[in-house]
């Protein structure tokens, strides 16, 4: 199988990372994209071993590109391509040892709204080998990176290796895409015009999951109340599940009324037996926590200490924010 997409490519690539099993392995040059990067943290949260090289380029570290320490603390692996081995300028994806991914592509939405642009998708067995390959030698050149910077825009006006009218054009396309105020456009090194609009992330309704108390009665526990301040981490709640009797363990994780419906809307339904896994006791305690940034980015950590169980579960949604 081999075909090549014009058009719309984001939502070719996704599907494939979605289905992945057992690994997936990039090396991108220019990475701003939220949706490719909620769906590489998806594949996380489904136990896939995900590998990233990432070009040693500001743009990858400015306040709107993903924060690639998000990656590295869900078990992913990262390494930065500094220029002393070359210009990492590659673009592609391996899956599963099994589909190749490339072109002219970068993981940006500069890339998919203004280039005209192109991707290859194989299951040649001899050219994904190849891929891997690639990647392989590379990482063998790089050390592993523990942290990933997040430049201030001091440290990105005082550099020299950018082209600011792309990062100008970046900037406006992640604000459009993602339902975000323009907080900074950079003309030229020496000419800094900025555009502040003073508007204040919220989250937009109250989220949380839906639990039972002891006579069966299901009630609605919010974690991040409607009107809190982001980025926003709330405190970690306990609650108890019978892993000795039961076979199931389903959590709704919901937003409360949205648009005055009567209703709570489901965000995502769990089953979280593995986190339970080894374990036989009546009242295991399990640990919640969520967090919520201004890019409605949601994260639900799970843990269970008896277990030496973790997961995290996500879900990226432009509707869970509200500016004032």
């Amino acid at each position: 199988m081999e075909k090549a997409f014009f058009t719309n490519i984001r939502s070719e690539i996704i599907p494939l990372l979605n289905n992945a099993r057992n690994e997936v392995l990039i090396a991108m040059a220019w990475f701003t994209s939220a949706e490719l990067f909620e769906a590489l943290l998806s594949c996380r949260g489904k136990g896939v071993r995900v590998e990233l090289i990432l070009l040693d380029n500001p743009i990858n570290y400015m306040y709107y590109a993903p924060d690639f320490n998000q990656l590295i603390k869900s078990g992913g692996s990262l390494w930065i391509a500094k220029q002393d081995i070359g210009f990492m300028h590659h673009k592609f994806c391996v899956i599963d040892d099994k589909i190749a991914i490339t072109g002219s592509y970068n993981w940006t939405y500069y890339a998919e709204t203004r280039n005209i642009e192109n991707i290859v998708i194989t299951d040649n067995p001899d050219i994904v080998n190849r891929f891997s390959t690639e990647f392989n030698r590379l990482t063998s050149l790089l050390p592993v990176s523990s942290f990933c910077a997040r430049l201030s825009w001091d440290d990105i006006e005082a550099r020299e290796d950018i082209d600011f009218r792309e990062l100008n054009y970046e900037i406006e396309r992640i604000c459009e895409v993602q339902n975000k105020p323009v907080r900074r456009i950079f003309e030229t090194r020496t000419e800094v015009v900025r555009t502040e609009i003073k508007k204040i992330p919220f989250a937009k309704y109250s989220i949380g999951i839906l639990v039972c108390d002891n006579r069966g009665t299901e009630f609605f526990d919010p974690f991040i109340n409607s009107g809190t301040q982001l980025p926003y981490h709330s405190t970690e709640k306990e609650y108890f599940f019978d892993s000795k009797h039961e076979q199931e363990f389903h959590c709704k994780f919901i937003y409360e009324k949205p648009n005055d419906q009567k209703e709570p809307k489901l965000i995502k339904e769990v089953d979280l037996m593995q986190i339970a896994k080894g374990t036989c006791d009546e009242n295991l305690p399990v640990r919640f926590a969520m967090s919520l940034d201004d890019n409605g980015s949601l994260k639900v950590d799970v843990a269970c200490t008896k277990s030496g169980q973790r997961l995290t579960i996500s879900a990226l949604d432009s509707n869970f924010v509200k500016y004032e």
